[in-house]
């Protein structure tokens, strides 16, 4: 069984810093200095954060990273200056997606991510969704399969990836920073109709910013003290702004799957679309327990489960029991295609209420709140108004952003 994608939609809003305070990017500088001296590709970790001291690519030079299992962003922290003259590449190749975005879709399936490219009824482009904070930051969604391919693997392609470069000093980028996605996916299909994966996003934060270079992405944002940005590249035109001190969010409400069948879901789940992320016998009796756990999910919220490769299977539905910190729910499932992949989702709906008061204005108001997710992805979240519309994720109130620890 395979994982979902994931969306983010929270956004926080800031007041602007004062010229006189100084940012610091929190790096330890655990990493050492990076200065490659010819391509290099570098292993993100699990948390997905790298500790410099200072960073140097120079020219002629491509910086590349490895995606972790979870495939999150890349956060590259630097005590000191960062300086790229060459290129960084975070974006997406074939189906795979650059870290943090979505897989292509495989042969008549759409995309994965907030917003996939789909073949079905219609031909739709893949596109980024995400908050225009880029906290948290995200990728693109990914390219829908081609739904004529015959035996051909006609995937789509996979979205650009996501990353935040944080300086305690400055950033001076006279290179390239790449995170566009997968623009023909698979090419071995006739006719050709896999879309390309949509490009991802670009935060620079520093106490001075200085790009004379070229950022390829679907959002760029250049976050520097009043007079201390400086924009003269090419590229995606950035969003300029004072600096949000805040780089990740820390404790957002999350889902995870952890047993299937009395299986446990194994650590290096959701990684690939080329392995099966748990091998289920035959002979297993329905229903067949899944086991949830949540943290930071009010206790008694609803869970439930959706399928993708089983049309006819069925599930039960079950509340969150435990303490807000932790908390789990068993449902069961029957009727899941034995042979073939199928794909589990779970979510649980809770009112907003629960988790802040004061949840906005009539016309935006938010009453539900649901969180999603798939065998080893991350939490993804929807606002939704009293009449099941969804709430555009920058009219999100303050007091809502600051309950979900963003």
């Amino acid at each position: 069984m395979m994982s979902s994608a994931r969306f983010l939609l929270l956004t926080p809003v800031f007041s602007l810093i004062a010229l006189a305070q100084t940012f610091s990017s929190g790096s330890t500088g655990a990493d050492g200095a990076l200065n490659p001296t010819s391509n290099t590709t570098v292993q993100l970790p699990p948390s997905g954060t790298l500790n410099y001291t200072t960073v140097n690519i120079p020219a002629g030079v491509t910086l590349t990273f490895q995606n972790n299992l979870q495939n999150t962003p890349v956060i590259m922290l630097a005590q000191g200056n960062v300086t790229v003259s060459g290129i960084i590449n975070v974006r997406g190749v074939g189906r795979a997606p650059g870290p943090g975005g979505f897989e292509g879709g495989d042969t008549y399936l759409p995309g994965f991510g907030p917003s996939p490219g789909q073949n079905s009824p219609n031909q739709v482009a893949a596109q980024w969704v995400g908050p225009l904070s880029l906290v948290p930051i995200i990728g693109g969604s990914g390219g829908a399969g081609n739904p004529f391919g015959g035996n051909n693997p006609c995937w789509g392609g996979g979205g650009g990836g996501a990353i935040l470069i944080a300086s305690s000093t400055g950033i001076t980028l006279s290179g390239q920073i790449l995170a566009y996605g997968d623009p023909l996916g698979t090419i071995n299909c006739n006719p050709v109709l896999s879309t390309p994966g949509a490009s991802g996003a670009v935060r620079l934060v520093a106490n001075s910013v200085t790009v004379t270079g070229n950022l390829t992405a679907a959002i760029v944002r250049l976050e520097a003290p009043l007079g201390s940005n400086n924009y003269s590249g090419g590229g995606t035109p950035p969003i300029i702004s004072t600096i949000n001190p805040i780089l990740v969010p820390t404790n957002p409400p999350s889902l995870t799957i952890v047993s299937v069948g009395g299986y446990p879901v194994p650590s290096y789940s959701g990684s690939s679309f080329n392995t099966i992320d748990l091998m289920l016998p035959t002979q297993l009796q329905d229903p067949i327990p899944v086991v949830v756990q949540a943290t930071n999910v009010p206790v008694g919220s609803p869970v439930s489960v959706a399928f993708s490769g089983s049309a006819s299977a069925t599930s039960t539905t079950a509340n969150l029991s435990g303490t807000a910190s932790s908390s789990s729910a068993t449902v069961y499932v029957s009727g899941l295609t034995r042979s073939a992949v199928s794909y589990l989702f779970v979510s649980a709906s809770f009112n907003a209420s629960q988790v802040a008061q004061n949840i906005g204005p009539a016309s935006n108001r938010v009453s539900t709140i649901k969180v999603a997710s798939g065998i080893g992805q991350k939490s993804t979240y929807r606002f939704l108004r009293r009449d099941g519309t969804e709430v555009d994720p920058r009219a999100i109130s303050p007091d809502l952003r600051r309950a979900f620890g963003l």
